[in-house]
């Protein structure tokens, strides 16, 4: 790191002087001011450097040693916490669900990510400058959305098991038992990915086309890039939960089809 970018770092931060600032004038005026308001802010964009800080140099290595075996296991450590991270989220027991979250969210991810890097883009599977930004994209959109369709999912079960009884009680099997359960699931993803769609295309999706383009891609090549990601976030968020739901069945429901 030179001294030019070393000081364009430290003015680019100064921005956040504005949002310090925001925090100091609205408290101001309460008779003790809350120092620990912006203590925690202070905290928290630490905290936020240090991360992107430490991202920033896995990444580097990655993409310095380029080996095929090193991203296969960096794939398995963000799956792994990935998936400790949904479980978190959901308050769901850790031991007893972790391996179905994160195989659900490898696999989800893998296979799309495959399909993108061989198929559609037609790049090296296992070039780090793509295969790293690819899979992490997929996977943090996976999370996000494996936390809302899962926590949908046991939530709907714990509330309305007479209902789930009540279908096995006649004779349905376990899969059609769970199907309502499933498709309210299923819309906890698609519905406000759907519905966010035009949002992102007027937000988000101009800072990932600024990103690309500065990387050297032309703008229509760069708007096929972004289609693609976002197709498939969709689909890799959608497998992932059913990978997840289909391991996890064990672990949810006794051998007698019993919730437990």
């Amino acid at each position: 790191m030179n001294t030019s970018l070393i000081l364009h770092t430290i003015l680019g931060l100064l921005l956040l002087l504005i949002p310090a600032g925001a925090l100091y004038w609205l408290e101001r005026e309460v008779a003790k001011p809350q120092v620990k308001l912006l203590q925690s802010f202070a905290v928290s964009v630490l905290r936020m450097v240090a991360q992107l800080l430490v991202l920033c140099l896995v990444v580097w290595g990655l993409i310095r040693l380029d080996n095929p075996w090193l991203l296969i296991v960096w794939l398995l450590a963000i799956s792994a916490y990935s998936g400790w991270l949904v479980l978190k989220r959901c308050k769901l027991d850790v031991k007893r669900l972790l391996l179905a979250t994160s195989v659900g969210l490898f696999v989800g991810t893998a296979l799309i990510a495959l399909w993108l890097l061989a198929l559609v883009l037609r790049v090296r599977i296992f070039d780090a400058h793509w295969f790293v930004p690819v899979t992490a994209l997929l996977m943090g959109h996976s999370t996000a959305m494996m936390i809302r369709g899962l926590n949908t999912y046991v939530s709907a079960l714990k509330a309305d098991e007479q209902q789930y009884e009540f279908l096995r009680g006649n004779g349905q099997p376990h899969f059609k038992a769970l199907q309502p359960f499933l498709r309210r699931s299923l819309l906890a993803i698609i519905s406000p990915t759907m519905a966010n769609l035009s949002v992102l295309g007027l937000t988000s999706m101009p800072l990932l086309l600024v990103g690309i383009l500065l990387g050297g891609m032309t703008p229509i090549n760069a708007f096929a890039v972004m289609l693609h990601m976002t197709v498939g976030c969709i689909a890799a968020s959608v497998l992932s939960l059913a990978v997840t739901l289909v391991i996890a069945d064990r672990q949810l429901f006794d051998k007698f089809g019993k919730l437990q």
